[in-house]
């Protein structure tokens, strides 16, 4: 019989608790300072490569770590999207700009396909950011038919 305790453990335990912000603006020469790879084009969650020491510009929140996955940015969803899509976000995002990160471990790593092949209860986050993921790989993956 599952108790208050053990249901609070588990949500506790849940890849969201390890959800952070990181605020960021460009730096004197206009950039951020960070390397994004991955990609849906990848069969990838974006996520962040090398992060040049002394480059990034801190506004609050937590520090960019190289290998976690970018789930938005200014509040619009990048999960699913090419690495082509999420730097045209950023470069029409103005400064400050706010990323949600998380670290890798659990059912969230860099494979887009592990993730989407999981089942999920309707309703729940991991079920919304399937439909998030599937949506943005959408836009990119369905031809466009015409008749003529």
């Amino acid at each position: 019989i599952p108790t208050a305790m053990s249901k609070g453990l588990k949500k506790k335990s849940h890849w969201t608790s390890r959800v952070h912000e990181i605020v960021i603006v460009r730096n004197p020469e206009g950039q951020l300072g960070f390397e994004l790879k991955g990609g849906a084009e990848n069969g990838q969650f974006p996520y962040l490569g090398e992060v040049k020491p002394g480059k990034v510009a801190y506004e609050s929140g937590s520090k960019l770590v190289p290998e976690e996955l970018l789930l938005e940015v200014n509040e619009t969803p990048v999960a699913g999207l090419t690495i082509r899509d999420v730097l045209a976000v950023i470069k029409h995002c103005k400064d400050p700009i706010r990323l949600k990160c998380v670290k890798q471990g659990g059912i969230v790593d860099k494979d887009l396909r592990h993730y989407l092949n999981l089942r999920f209860q309707k309703g729940s986050v991991d079920h919304e950011l399937q439909q998030i993921i599937r949506d943005n790989l959408y836009l990119r993956t369905v031809p466009c038919t015409q008749f003529i």
